[in-house]
């Protein structure tokens, strides 16, 4: 008798889940929230949308001063920086575009148990553009350190100002083609290769990193002379600088892993997640990465630091006026 009650009672809720199931609005290719699953993630949707209305702003802020004090400062226009610029700029398009889209997706999603197809267009695409640029610019970055400390000779011939804006561009380029062809029928297949993309950055990112540091250390240990005063500091210059890079690529790999690694195993492996509260905290960890990048340069470096303030002061004395 029980097993016969927990059977029917069992199809009702299958059938009921179903109805609720097709009865919610689908948007293009991309993926069903669960919109009637709301109340058992409205908690976590609520937390996560205060921490990105809190960290939005000053990530945009933060950054901007970033890009505002290396273009400002003729000095600090060398082709690493240049690529730090290109990432904060990534960032404050996080914090302008992505984090809203994140926001409004949650507080609609709490409050209506439904997103316009609109919103959750404009989410996941620049979700996906700005992360895109964002993983692709770190590699160049780490990849740029590498021949300035392994292959200093090709150095000039492989990074210019021009050259390092012509890779930003063709990274850009390469992050909208690529979503835009997830709108082409074959979705699973290109949103994959992005993911695979993003991947293969953050580890070649993390591992380039590891082996620069490791030669430098070495090196380090093998110049003693007195006569290369000059070539020390030089030297000393490029440790800090990549050891800011690899502090930058070491919260990327931790940040960002999280939300890869759910996206890829739900998504691409269609494998059941049980609950979206892994996709709002994994997503927010991410975003919270475009907060954390400035710190980082205004942290390690000092020329970034002086310029920044300088150009606190410039705006500080402009206000007063």
């Amino acid at each position: 008798m029980f097993i016969i009650v927990y059977s029917i009672t069992q199809d009702m809720a299958n059938n009921t889940s179903d109805q609720l199931k097709y009865s919610s609005s689908t948007c293009f290719h991309l993926p069903e929230p669960s919109f009637h699953l709301v109340s058992e993630r409205f908690s976590v949707n609520r937390a996560t949308a205060i921490v990105n209305i809190i960290s939005s702003p000053f990530a945009v802020a933060s950054n901007l001063l970033i890009i505002v004090s290396i273009f400002s400062n003729r000095h600090l226009r060398t082709p690493s920086n240049l690529f730090i610029a290109c990432l904060a700029l990534s960032d404050v398009l996080v914090g302008l575009l992505v984090q809203p889209g994140y926001v409004t997706f949650r507080l609609m999603e709490n409050q209506a148990r439904s997103v316009p197809c609109f919103v959750r267009v404009t989410y996941s695409n620049s979700f996906y553009i700005c992360c895109g640029v964002s993983f692709m610019t770190l590699t160049a970055i780490t990849y740029e350190r590498l021949v300035a400390v392994r292959l200093r000779t090709n150095y000039n011939g492989t990074f210019s100002s021009r050259r390092v804006l012509n890779y930003v561009a063709a990274i850009g380029a390469f992050n909208v083609l690529l979503t835009c062809l997830q709108w082409a029928g074959i979705s699973k297949i290109v949103k994959g290769i992005h993911l695979l993309v993003w991947f293969f950055c953050l580890l070649v990112s993390l591992i380039t990193s590891l082996r620069i540091l490791v030669f430098l250390r070495r090196y380090n240990r093998q110049v003693e002379s007195v006569n290369v005063v000059s070539e020390n500091i030089q030297r000393k210059r490029t440790i800090k600088q990549t050891r800011t890079i690899s502090v930058i690529v070491g919260a990327y790999f931790l940040l960002n892993f999280p939300v890869l690694f759910v996206t890829f195993y739900h998504q691409i492996l269609e494998q059941d997640i049980k609950t979206y509260n892994h996709y709002s905290w994994a997503e927010t960890v991410a975003f919270l990465n475009s907060s954390t990048n400035p710190l980082i340069c205004y942290w390690k470096c000092r020329r970034i630091r002086q310029s920044v303030k300088s150009t606190l002061k410039k705006l500080c004395y402009i206000h007063t006026d």
